[in-house]
């Protein structure tokens, strides 16, 4: 699998700017660099085999 950037920085500002945020403040940098870290530490997520595995039920009715 090739390696890239999930989420470019104009793709960032981007969704920013379309869920209300000020694309000129200083925090969205910030806030880009902690996006950044948590999507690299997501990458292991990957390497799960989940080939064989059935989702377990998300609703259970009660019984009546």
């Amino acid at each position: 699998m090739p390696t890239h950037d999930p989420l470019t920085h104009e793709a960032f500002l981007a969704l920013a700017s379309a869920a209300g945020l000020d694309t000129a403040s200083t925090h969205l940098e910030e806030l880009y660099s902690f996006v950044q870290a948590t999507l690299a530490g997501l990458k292991s997520l990957e390497e799960i085999d989940v080939a064989g595995a059935e989702p377990d039920m998300a609703f259970l009715p009660a019984p009546e």
